[in-house]
Protein backbone atom coordinates (compact mmCIF):
# COMPACT_ATOMS: atom_id res chain seq x y z
CA UNK A 1 0.00 0.00 0.00
CA UNK A 2 1.43 3.35 -1.04
CA UNK A 3 1.17 6.70 0.67
CA UNK A 4 -1.27 7.74 -2.05
CA UNK A 5 -3.47 4.74 -1.18
CA UNK A 6 -3.39 5.63 2.52
CA UNK A 7 -4.21 9.25 1.74
CA UNK A 8 -7.12 8.21 -0.48
CA UNK A 9 -8.49 6.01 2.33
CA UNK A 10 -8.11 8.86 4.83
CA UNK A 11 -10.09 11.18 2.56
CA UNK A 12 -13.03 8.76 2.44
CA UNK A 13 -13.98 9.76 6.00
CA UNK A 14 -11.62 12.32 7.54
CA UNK A 15 -13.41 12.70 10.92
CA UNK A 16 -13.50 8.94 11.51
CA UNK A 17 -9.81 8.59 10.66
CA UNK A 18 -8.87 11.55 12.86
CA UNK A 19 -10.80 9.98 15.77
CA UNK A 20 -9.33 6.53 15.19
CA UNK A 21 -5.76 7.81 14.87
CA UNK A 22 -6.19 9.90 18.04
CA UNK A 23 -7.55 6.91 19.95
CA UNK A 24 -4.81 4.60 18.70
CA UNK A 25 -2.15 7.16 19.68
CA UNK A 26 -3.69 7.57 23.12
CA UNK A 27 -3.88 3.84 23.84
CA UNK A 28 -0.40 3.08 22.51
CA UNK A 29 0.91 6.02 24.57
CA UNK A 30 -0.71 4.58 27.70
CA UNK A 31 0.81 1.20 26.84
CA UNK A 32 4.33 2.61 26.65
CA UNK A 33 3.97 4.78 29.75
CA UNK A 34 2.63 2.03 32.01
CA UNK A 35 4.92 -0.72 30.76
CA UNK A 36 8.03 1.45 31.08
CA UNK A 37 7.38 3.23 34.41
CA UNK A 38 4.41 1.66 36.17
CA UNK A 39 5.05 3.05 39.66
CA UNK A 40 5.73 6.64 38.64
CA UNK A 41 2.69 6.82 36.38
CA UNK A 42 0.33 4.91 38.67
CA UNK A 43 1.09 7.31 41.51
CA UNK A 44 0.04 10.22 39.30
CA UNK A 45 -3.29 8.38 38.99
CA UNK A 46 -3.50 8.08 42.81
CA UNK A 47 -2.76 4.34 42.57
CA UNK A 48 -0.15 2.71 44.79
CA UNK A 49 0.51 -1.05 44.73
CA UNK A 50 0.97 -2.84 48.04
CA UNK A 51 3.61 -5.26 46.67
CA UNK A 52 5.42 -6.35 43.48
CA UNK A 53 2.37 -8.22 42.16
CA UNK A 54 0.58 -4.87 42.24
CA UNK A 55 3.25 -3.42 39.95
CA UNK A 56 2.61 -6.27 37.53
CA UNK A 57 -1.13 -5.59 37.66
CA UNK A 58 -0.51 -1.94 36.79
CA UNK A 59 1.59 -3.01 33.80
CA UNK A 60 -1.03 -5.56 32.73
CA UNK A 61 -4.25 -3.60 33.19
CA UNK A 62 -3.15 -0.07 32.45
CA UNK A 63 -0.39 -0.93 29.99
CA UNK A 64 -1.29 -4.27 28.47
CA UNK A 65 -4.98 -3.67 27.98
CA UNK A 66 -4.27 -0.22 26.54
CA UNK A 67 -1.84 -1.78 24.07
CA UNK A 68 -4.35 -4.46 23.12
CA UNK A 69 -7.11 -1.90 22.61
CA UNK A 70 -4.85 0.33 20.53
CA UNK A 71 -3.81 -2.68 18.44
CA UNK A 72 -7.40 -3.75 17.91
CA UNK A 73 -8.45 -0.25 16.83
CA UNK A 74 -5.46 -0.13 14.47
CA UNK A 75 -6.48 -3.50 13.01
CA UNK A 76 -10.05 -2.26 12.47
CA UNK A 77 -8.86 0.93 10.86
CA UNK A 78 -6.38 -0.76 8.52
CA UNK A 79 -8.87 -3.44 7.53
CA UNK A 80 -11.34 -0.85 6.29
CA UNK A 81 -13.56 -0.61 9.37
CA UNK A 82 -12.59 2.86 10.56
CA UNK A 83 -16.19 3.53 11.66
CA UNK A 84 -16.04 0.56 14.03
CA UNK A 85 -12.69 1.73 15.41
CA UNK A 86 -14.10 5.20 16.05
CA UNK A 87 -17.34 3.89 17.59
CA UNK A 88 -15.52 1.35 19.78
CA UNK A 89 -13.22 4.05 21.11
CA UNK A 90 -16.20 6.36 21.57
CA UNK A 91 -18.02 3.76 23.69
CA UNK A 92 -14.89 3.11 25.75
CA UNK A 93 -14.01 6.78 26.32
CA UNK A 94 -17.56 7.88 27.07
CA UNK A 95 -18.06 5.02 29.52
CA UNK A 96 -14.84 5.88 31.37
CA UNK A 97 -15.78 9.56 31.54
CA UNK A 98 -19.36 8.97 32.74
CA UNK A 99 -18.29 6.32 35.28
CA UNK A 100 -15.53 8.59 36.62
CA UNK A 101 -17.96 11.51 36.91
CA UNK A 102 -20.54 9.45 38.81
CA UNK A 103 -18.11 7.82 41.21
CA UNK A 104 -16.23 11.02 41.95
CA UNK A 105 -19.42 12.08 43.69
CA UNK A 106 -19.92 8.71 45.39
CA UNK A 107 -16.28 8.38 46.51
CA UNK A 108 -15.77 12.12 47.14
CA UNK A 109 -12.61 12.18 45.03
CA UNK A 110 -13.18 15.52 43.32
CA UNK A 111 -10.46 17.30 45.34
CA UNK A 112 -7.66 14.92 44.27
CA UNK A 113 -5.04 16.44 41.95
CA UNK A 114 -5.49 13.70 39.34
CA UNK A 115 -9.23 14.31 39.18
CA UNK A 116 -8.71 18.01 38.50
CA UNK A 117 -6.74 17.01 35.40
CA UNK A 118 -8.71 13.92 34.34
CA UNK A 119 -12.22 15.37 34.22
CA UNK A 120 -11.48 18.31 31.89
CA UNK A 121 -9.03 16.30 29.75
CA UNK A 122 -11.38 13.32 29.37
CA UNK A 123 -14.33 15.64 28.85
CA UNK A 124 -12.59 17.43 25.99
CA UNK A 125 -11.49 14.10 24.50
CA UNK A 126 -15.04 12.71 24.61
CA UNK A 127 -16.45 15.91 23.10
CA UNK A 128 -13.87 15.73 20.30
CA UNK A 129 -14.75 12.08 19.62
CA UNK A 130 -18.49 12.79 19.55
CA UNK A 131 -17.81 15.72 17.21
CA UNK A 132 -15.84 13.43 14.89
CA UNK A 133 -18.63 10.84 15.05
CA UNK A 134 -21.33 13.39 14.18
CA UNK A 135 -19.24 14.93 11.40
CA UNK A 136 -18.50 11.49 9.96
CA UNK A 137 -22.23 10.79 9.72
CA UNK A 138 -23.22 14.23 8.42
CA UNK A 139 -20.40 14.77 5.92
CA UNK A 140 -19.77 11.22 4.70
Amino acid sequence: MTIADLWAKFLTNVPAYVAAIGLIGYFFGMFVVFIAKPLKNAESFSIKPVDNAGITEIRVYYGGISGALGGFLLFLMLSGHVDYAMIGGLFFSTTVFVTRSIFLCVDKGWKCPYTKLAIPAEGCFVIALWTCFILSKVLY
